[in-house]
């Protein structure tokens, strides 16, 4: 098995597990420390229910994010194109969550962190496949 589009697949393979680092960090460390916060400040129990649901699953959305890119980065290591669309709306959601935290909400490397996640998946979204740059 050759890899014919190594470029793409790097691309995809970091941003695919950048997503689930972040995932994993955000579902074992960040939800529970904000959930311990609120019970510290007295939240209502169904208040703190709510937030807890809403966090838990953009945990779980991040790791369909994840699956959508690592997918197709498995694609290309098959030697098939992934399909550009699911990857597109990944990349532009990271890109512009990221953009949008560090301009509206704080300045932090932090959110830059979720922007460059998206940049690199769409870098390997929009580069061109093997059979494209050979037919130019």
């Amino acid at each position: 098995m050759t890899l014919r589009d190594p470029i793409r697949f790097i691309l995809l393979l970091a941003g695919g597990i950048a997503i689930v680092a972040a995932a994993i960090v955000h579902g074992a460390v960040n939800v529970p420390h904000l959930r311990e916060d609120m019970l510290e400040l007295g939240v209502r129990r169904t208040l703190l229910l709510a937030i807890s649901l809403v966090l838990y699953f953009s945990v779980v959305a991040m790791f369909g994010f994840a699956a959508l890119v690592l997918g197709a980065a498995a694609s290309l290591l098959r030697g098939n194109a992934p399909s550009p669309a699911p990857l597109w709306v990944v990349a532009g959601t990271y890109v512009t969550f990221g953009i949008v935290a560090f301009v509206a909400v704080l300045p932090s490397p932090h959110f830059l962190g979720y922007a460059a996640m998206g940049a690199l998946v769409g870098a390997g979204a929009g580069l061109p496949g093997r059979a494209a740059r050979t037919a130019r």
